[in-house]
């Protein structure tokens, strides 16, 4: 997320920008310079030629206005496209790194960070341009006037350059803890509020406003440190700011008195003092902002980054098996799992009490968690040892995941290529008379909002899902539990027909169902 980035962005609009960034307080100091001219006709009673500086003064101004309005569109066209690339880039990131991202960084990464970045530092630079062109071109016109203003100029110039580093960290600092603490507060957010209806069932309201007020507090004092900050940062290039534009309002009044300015200046040296004052105040202030991002741009710019992927010599995995393996948690408990060996096409049955690690097992084969100890072998289907590609292992979790996009995408996953085998990996898994309920059959959008399906419905199109995509190896994990019996029965004749090496997770098979498998592997602490 730098700088050179957002000017590739598109170049010509980029040019453009800064070009009617310039013009603009160039025809205002144009106008200033024009007024000086003006008194002087006056003093000479030369009507026309004052009348003449009015209109040119006017035209100015009327440009001025719009070369400002043109900037700022140019700007809102860069930012809007800067911004869809990086979280583009960002999404994609997120998608092939494989880790287990919080929904709240992420969030906070596509929207605070960036609108943090923006309004700190690219947005800034229009208004920099503006002001560095009120510098030049002020010094420009006062140099016209007399030389010695220019080296009053430079002097401040010099001083505005220095001041940043005064406070550079702290600020830094004061800007990443406000992005550390908005993270933090949404993931309070996630994590309470999603627990909401319990809280109501045990009249825990209390408590939840308390934690929520807590995580606001602390939100707030961040954002006051970093108001602090900056606010320090303004004093001090104010303070300075009014010491220059005094020694240069006197200066300017004797080389009046001496006769190397003409009369007219007394009235227009007040504008370029101003327009110097404002340079001086707010451009260290601008760039002591940019270095104020430069930790969360370097950060958003590592996850904006391609991420480096074996994938070529990755294999599609038909088996495995575990030897010593081990995870350990922050709470101190750590699971141990029996050395496990599952050929290719067997049928599992894995159970065992809760809290033994079953679902723990799912997410270290699938690559979420990394195992403390131990390791995983995954073999080809000649029993070689291979590199696997875990996104072909099938996982059916407990909580299915749907998009808001039709059935038939749902089972697909958006593949155009497998819509022909929806209709048929839809009957397999017994969903064909649920469809029929809907008006658009397989056609029917899914209402996340709503929960237009059933969660029996759900978990029929996630084994639809795994059955379209041919995964080798399938991970269950109480995939029917929203099914009856006689549903659950029937799905399983269907799905360990295929030669599909099959875990299934389950608690409550009768005898009946738990024959359907090749073996058991029971897990106990």
């Amino acid at each position: 997320m730098t700088f050179k980035n957002f000017f590739h962005t598109n170049r010509i609009r980029f040019i453009f920008m800064v070009l009617f960034s310039l013009l603009q307080p160039f025809v205002l100091i144009g106008a200033s310079y024009l007024n000086m001219w003006e008194f002087t006709a006056l003093r000479q009673h030369d009507g026309q030629a004052w009348l003449l500086i009015i209109a040119f003064t006017t035209l100015a101004y009327l440009s001025s206005y719009a070369f400002d309005w043109g900037s700022e569109y140019l700007l809102t066209r860069q930012v809007q496209e800067f911004n869809h690339t990086l979280r583009s880039k960002i999404v994609s990131h997120v998608y092939h790194d494989h880790k287990n991202y919080q929904t709240s960084q992420v969030k906070n990464r596509l929207t605070n960070d960036l609108n943090t970045v923006n309004n700190q530092s690219f947005n800034l630079i229009p208004v920099i341009c503006n002001f560095l062109g009120y510098v030049i071109f002020s010094v420009i016109a006062l140099l016209t006037m007399h030389w010695s203003l220019l080296l009053l100029i430079l002097i401040s110039v010099a001083v505005s350059l220095i001041l940043p580093k005064m406070i550079e960290k702290p600020l830094q600092r004061a800007t990443e803890k406000v992005s550390h603490q908005n993270r933090q507060y949404l993931d309070l957010i996630e994590k309470w509020l999603s627990g909401i209806a319990e809280l109501e069932r045990y009249l825990a309201g209390d408590k939840l406003t308390s934690v929520m007020h807590k995580g606001a507090r602390d939100l707030e004092k961040a954002n006051l440190k970093q108001t602090q900050e900056q606010q320090v940062l303004s004093i001090i290039t104010n303070g300075v700011a009014q010491i220059m534009i005094l020694i240069l309002f006197v200066w300017t009044g004797i080389l009046i008195k001496s006769g190397l300015v003409t009369f007219g200046a007394i009235a227009v040296i007040g504008n370029f003092s101003h327009y110097i004052s404002l340079a001086i105040e707010y451009l260290p202030f601008y760039f002591g902002l940019i270095k104020g991002t430069k930790t969360l741009r370097d950060r958003v710019t590592a996850a904006t980054l391609p991420v480096k992927t074996d994938e070529q010599n990755l294999a599609t995995p038909y088996a495995f098996s575990t030897k010593d393996l081990a995870v350990s948690f922050p709470n101190g408990e750590t699971l141990k799992f029996p050395d496990i060996t599952v050929n290719f096409g067997e049928k599992i049955l894995l159970s065992g009490d809760s809290g033994t690690g079953k679902s723990t097992l799912f997410k270290l084969l699938l690559g979420i968690l990394p195992p403390s100890s131990g390791k995983i072998a995954f073999k080809d289907q000649e029993g070689k040892v291979i590199k696997p590609d875990l996104a072909k292992i099938g996982y059916i979790a407990q909580d299915p995941v749907l998009f808001p996009s039709t059935i038939k995408d749902n089972i697909t996953m958006f593949n155009p290529k497998l819509n022909q085998l929806a209709e048929s990996a839809a009957v397999a898994v017994g969903l064909k008379p649920d469809l029929t309920q809907f008006a658009q059959g397989i056609e029917t959008k899914v209402n996340l909002q709503k929960l237009n399906v059933s969660g029996g419905q759900r978990q029929k199109i996630i084994l639809a899902r795994t059955q379209i995509h041919d995964s080798k190896i399938l991970l269950i994990d109480e995939g029917t539990s929203a099914i009856d019996q006689e549903g659950t029965r029937a799905i399983l004749q269907e799905l360990l027909k295929m030669p599909n090496t099959v875990i299934f997770i389950a608690h409550n098979f009768d005898k009946k169902l738990q024959q359907l498998f090749d073996r058991e592997i029971h897990l106990s602490k």
